[in-house]
């Protein structure tokens, strides 16, 4: 989960329906006001996360030329989805973004935060040509193998089985309130937060939170998609470690790189230096082709 800055919109950032043919989806989207964008760029949020993730970010792809559109997944804050486990596995998750990205008119520029990641990796996996590149944000290779995270999230699964959402986000802060550094957000902040929260379908989240625990690592297989993979993560990043994601990068073959002053939420911690991250790495075609070649 990132922590938004501020709930205000930037000027050209608008919320949108996206329509496919798998469901509507919830996004906030920004069309650059003149000329022909140089493509899409789509984003996929991570655990307990949504589109409001990347608000600054879609802004300042957007102002590089852009078409630029940030998601809800199915059941994720304001986007609908079903009731059943069965509907959250990494595979409908990924098929979702398929038709995410064909209802965009294909050859997105895939960023996936997070969790977010390991279902943009699915998505390119099922179809990769809709896609033409792929960027693992602050994600990792499969499951977290750290028995302190995994003990956490088996405990918020069982509580979203069993108890009313809101009393889970409840419990939740008061856990998370407690660590040494905990910063309690502004009001407004704090309120959106707990609304997006519990406005999840609780079996959506309760199944995400199950598929960081039981995600099989496909690195090797994405390197072999023909997509090209760039590998992002803060410095500070407290979510896979940073030996696992550079340990990724090197299966895929690229080198991994680094957001300064930033941990988990470089789209939100720093948005423009992720945003030229991003750029660069889309217009790198030719180094691609001398690479392949």
């Amino acid at each position: 989960m990132s922590t938004p800055r501020t709930l205000t919109l930037p000027d050209g950032v608008h919320p949108a329906t996206l329509e496919t043919d798998r469901g509507s989806f919830a996004t906030l989207m920004a069309v650059p006001e003149l000329g022909t964008p140089l493509g899409t760029v789509l984003l996929v949020p991570g655990w307990t996360g949504s589109k409001e993730d990347f608000t600054p970010l879609v802004d300042h792809l957007c102002r590089y030329g852009w078409r630029t559109v940030a998601v809800d997944q199915r059941g994720q804050y304001e986007t609908a989805g079903p009731a059943e486990p069965s509907a959250y596995t990494l595979e409908e998750l990924g098929a979702d973004v398929v038709a995410m990205s064909k209802a965009l008119g294909g050859y997105s520029q895939l960023v996936g935060h997070s969790f977010g990641g390991l279902v943009a990796r699915e998505a390119v996996l099922t179809d990769p040509s809709v896609f033409s590149t792929i960027t693992l944000l602050c994600s990792g290779p499969g499951a977290f193998t750290d028995d302190v995270k995994r003990q956490a999230l088996q405990m918020l699964a069982f509580g979203l089985d069993n108890l009313p959402i809101e009393q889970v986000y409840d419990l939740k802060l008061e856990h998370d309130s407690k660590a040494p550094a905990y910063v309690a957000p502004a009001e407004d902040i704090a309120a959106f937060l707990r609304k997006r929260f519990t406005g999840n379908v609780p079996a959506s989240l309760a199944a995400i939170t199950r598929r960081l625990m039981d995600a099989e690592d496909k690195t090797e297989r994405l390197a072999k998609s023909g997509v090209r993979t760039q590998v992002v993560y803060g410095e500070a990043d407290d979510g896979w470690p940073i030996p696992v994601q550079r340990a990724m990068a090197d299966m895929l073959g690229v080198e991994a790189q680094v957001v300064p002053d930033a941990a988990h939420s470089p789209a939100i911690e720093q948005p423009a230096a992720t945003a030229r991250l991003l750029v660069d790495f889309f217009h790198d075609v030719d180094r691609f082709n001398q690479f392949v070649e």
